[in-house]
This record gives structure tokens, sequence and C-alpha cells, in this order.
């Protein structure tokens, strides 16, 4: 669903509340792969080379058709793959991106999301990483949203004094 949303198939909040969802499996490696797409601040939404590569598609299109005699079979393929190109600049056009909204902006219930990741981490007996990846999140769910979680701080000193990893020489 994160390859989906990254490539504008399915880029709404249902698709983002499922990958919330996701956040509480019980698979780490799932766990880690919806923090990071949660974490992540830029998307790379519609780029002018998109673009500019079905116009310089179109032109090479066109300029088959005048170089060499075309037969029956010839005309129906260049006709097809012209209906593609023009399809797939269609698709494009009608999907509308709004590059204000990050993906944590559109998870429903902010406050039950962080108090069921914040639950399940005070649980968990997940590796270090796994972890500080979901510290991360419920942080910038905090940060973002401006919810209030007043159990959150003394555990998150916890987590800053004993297993600072980074500091071992």
């Amino acid at each position: 669903m994160i390859e989906l949303y990254k490539r504008k198939i399915w880029n709404d909040d249902k698709t983002v509340n499922v990958i919330a969802e996701a956040c509480t499996n019980n698979n780490p490696k799932i766990v880690v792969a919806a923090c990071k797409f949660f974490l992540i601040l830029e998307y790379d939404y519609e780029s002018d080379e998109d673009s500019t590569d079905d116009e310089n598609e179109k032109m090479r299109l066109l300029k088959q058709r005048k170089g060499s005699k075309m037969t029956k079979n010839r005309e129906a393929k260049l006709e097809n793959a012209i209906k593609q190109v023009k399809r797939k600049a269609k698709r494009k056009g009608l999907v509308k991106y709004n590059t204000d909204f990050l993906p944590i902006d559109t998870i429903n219930d902010s406050q039950r999301f962080c108090e069921t990741l914040f639950s399940k981490l005070k649980k968990s007996n997940d590796q270090h990483e796994v972890k500080m990846y979901m510290l991360r999140l419920i942080s910038r769910m905090i940060g973002r949203h401006k919810i209030q979680m007043l159990t959150f701080y003394p555990n998150l000193l916890r987590y800053l004094n004993s297993h600072n990893k980074e500091n071992i020489s």
C-alpha cells in the first residue's frame, strides 16, 4: 500500500489510515516500514518531466507515421500506441494532489492512534531500532496534531538514558 501511495494510485485518507493500522502490527518489519512512511517529510508529487515525456512520446509516434509506408497492420498498431499515450496522459490529469498535507495529517483519529501506538510501545519486546521508530512517530504526531500525552515524556526519558547506543565508544 505504501508503494501504491507513492505511485499516486491510492493516495487518499483511507489508504493512509490502513497504513496507520500497520504501525500496530506484530511484525517488526511492517511496523518499521509504516513508521518510516509517516516520518518522511517530502513526497515527489507530479513532476514536470512526466508531461514532457508524454509529449515526446506523441511526437515520436507521429514522426513514425510520416517516415515509412503504412500498411493496415502498422497503421492499427500506431493508432493503438497513440491511444495508449493519450490514456496515460488523461489518467495523470485526473488525479489531483494536495502538496500541503502530508500523510501524517490525514490520519482520522490521531489521539487514539497515538495512545494505541504508545501502549504497544510499552508492551513490546522488539529491537531498540523498532522502538525508536515508534517513539519518533509518536513524538511527530504529538507535535503535528498538538496532542497531550503526559505519560509519554517520562517514558521518553527512559529510552534516551538507558539505551543510548550511539555514545558507546
